[in-house]
C-alpha cells in the first residue's frame, strides 16, 4: 500500500519540482543522454559459532552455515543537460545454500530498487532535489545510510525526498523525508520479503523519517557537522505475537572532522536520542578516531564506540536505536550476533580496535586493512553474566581482476575471528569468511 502512496505523493512533487525548475531551463533545448548499466556480483560465504546472548540456543542460525548469494542490476540512466536526470533499475537476489537455512529459488523476487527523478541546479544553481526510490548516505554514515535493513546484501533503497543546497562552496545542508513499509509492490514474483523488521520474520512495522544533516568544510583545518533526525517506527508485532507499540525517537547529533597536520587527522561524532510514551527512551552514541597517513597510502588508526544499553533496572529504555545503520559498519560477523534483537540493531556496545591498511598498485586499485580489538558490552544482559563480549580480528583484500568489453570485473576476500568473553555461554571461537566477485558494465 505505501507504494501507491509514495507515487502520488513524488508525482505532486515532481510537478512542484518542474515549476520551479522552468526558470533554469536555457534558451536551447538541452541535449538528451541516456546509458544501461548493471552489474552481476557472485558472493560465497561461511560462518559458524557467532554467539548471542541467550542461553539456548548460544549460537545463531543454527552455527555452521555456508551458501552462495548471486546478483544481478539491470538500470538505465538518462540526463537532459545539466537541469535532470533519471535512474531506474531492476534487481534480484538469489541465495543457494550449501548448508543451513533454506535457499531462495529462482527467479526468486525482482524489484525496482531505484526509481527517481533529480532536478539540479534549483534556485539559483544551490540546491539540487532528487524525488523517488533512491540510494542515501549521509553524514558519516554510521545512523544513515540503509533504508531497507532486512534486506540483507540486495538494496538500500529510501522512497521520499531529498534535496541537497550548497550554503557555500563546501558548506551543504541536506534537507530528506522518505516513508518504507516491510514490503513493496515494486516487484515481479512476489515473495514478500521483509524490509524493515526488527526481529525474524515479516512483523507489520513501517518506518517515517525525515530530518537535516549540515555539513561544513569550509576550513581545511577543521571540519563540522550536525543533524537531527525524526523516525517513527509503526506499532509492530513479535514472533510470539506480542504487540510493540510506535515509538517517535528524536536523535540529534555532532561529528568534528579536526585536521591536525599533514599526517594526522581525528573525527569525532556524538548523538542523544530521546523518545516519550511506552518506551520514554534517553540513549547516547559516541565515536572517536585518530589516523595518521603515510605519503604512500598507508595509514593506521585508533577508534573507540560507545552505543548505549538498557538498564532492566529502570522504566525507561536507555538502549540506543542505530535508525538506518543497520547494515555492518561496525563487523560482518557481530551484525548476526544480534539475531532475535534484531539483526544488524547496534546497541549495548563498547568497543576499541585498531586498524592499519592502505592502497597499492595501479590507480590505487588494491586496497587492504587489518584491524584487532576488544569488545565489551554497556550492560550486563547477557547469559553469561560478564561484560566482555570478546576479541574481535579481521582482514580484508580488495584487487581488480581484469577488465575488457564486457565491463570490470573486481573481487575481494574478507576474513573476520571472534573470541567470545564472559558475556556469552558459548566460547567457541567464531568466524565469517566471503569471498566476492563483481562484474560492472
Amino acid at each position: 500500500m505505501h507504494d501507491k502512496t509514495f507515487a502520488a505523493a513524488a508525482a505532486i512533487s515532481i510537478m512542484t519540482l518542474c515549476a520551479a525548475a522552468q526558470e533554469a531551463v536555457p534558451e536551447a533545448e538541452p541535449a538528451f543522454k541516456a546509458r544501461p548499466y548493471g552489474d552481476v556480483r557472485m558472493r560465497l560465504e561461511a560462518f559458524d559459532d557467532i554467539p548471542i546472548r541467550t542461553e539456548a540456543p548460544a549460537v545463531t542460525r543454527g552455527g555452521y552455515n555456508n551458501y552462495f548469494r548471486f546478483r544481478a542490476r539491470a538500470g538505465f540512466k538518462g540526463e537532459w543537460g545539466d537541469l535532470l536526470s533519471f535512474d531506474v533499475r531492476g534487481t534480484d537476489e538469489v541465495r543457494f545454500r550449501n548448508h543451513g537455512q533454506k535457499s531462495y529459488e529462482w527467479p526468486d523476487e525482482a524489484i525496482i530498487d531505484q526509481l527517481k527523478v533529480t532536478f539540479r541546479g534549483l534556485f539559483d544553481g544551490r540546491a539540487d532535489v532528487t524525488a523517488g526510490r533512491q540510494d542515501v548516505f549521509l553524514g558519516s554514515g554510521r545512523l544513515f545510510a540503509e533504508g531497507t535493513a532486512k534486506d540483507g546484501s540486495r538494496t538500500t533503497f529510501f522512497d521520499g525526498l531529498r534535496a541537497r543546497i550548497r550554503l557555500a562552496e563546501k558548506t551543504t545542508l541536506d534537507v530528506f523525508g522518505f516513508y518504507g513499509g516491510c514490503e513493496t509492490d515494486l516487484a515481479l514474483g512476489h515473495e514478500h520479503r521483509d524490509l524493515t523488521g526488527l526481529g525474524p520474520g515479516w512483523n507489520g512495522m513501517a518506518e517515517a523519517t525525515a530530518g537535516f544533516f549540515f555539513e561544513d568544510r569550509s576550513s581545511d583545518a577543521f571540519g563540522w557537522g550536525a543533524y537531527y533526525v525524526w523516525l517513527r517506527d509503526t506499532a509492530w508485532r513479535t514472533v510470539a505475537g506480542d504487540r510493540v507499540p510506535h515509538e517517535d525517537v528524536h536523535t540529534f547529533g555532532l561529528r568534528a572532522m579536526p585536521r591536525i597536520s599533514d599526517v594526522f587527522s581525528a573525527e569525532f561524532e556524538g548523538a542523544l536520542q530521546r523518545s516519550g510514551g511506552d518506551f520514554d527512551r534517553r540513549a547516547g552514541f559516541a565515536y572517536g578516531g585518530l589516523k595518521a597517513e603515510a605519503p604512500c597510502g598507508a595509514y593506521v588508526s585508533a577508534n573507540a564506540l560507545y552505543l548505549t544499553g538498557d538498564d532492566p533496572e529502570t522504566g525507561r529504555r536507555e538502549d540506543f536505536n542505530v535508525l538506518f545503520g543497520r547494515y555492518p559498519w561496525i563487523s560482518e560477523l557481530m551484525l548476526y550476533g544480534f539475531d532475535g534483537e534484531g539483526v544488524g540493531t547496534w546497541r549495548n556496545l563498547v568497543q576499541a580496535w585498531l586498524e592499519c591498511g592502505g592502497a597499492f598498485g595501479e590507480n590505487a586499485a588494491h586496497r587492504v586493512k587489518a584491524t584487532v580489538g576488544p569488545v565489551w558490552a554497556d550492560e550486563r544482559d547477557g547469559a553469561g553474566g560478564g561484560d566482555f563480549r570478546g576479541w574481535l580480528e579481521t582482514v580484508f583484500w580488495a584487487f581488480p581482476v581484469c577488465s575488457g568489453r564486457f565491463g570490470d570485473l573486481t573481487g575481494h576476500f574478507f576474513l573476520e575471528v571472534f573470541e567470545p568473553g564472559d558475556y556469552y555461554v558459548s566460547d567457541s571461537t567464531a568466524y565469517f569468511f566471503r569471498v566476492e566477485l563483481n562484474l560492472a558494465f
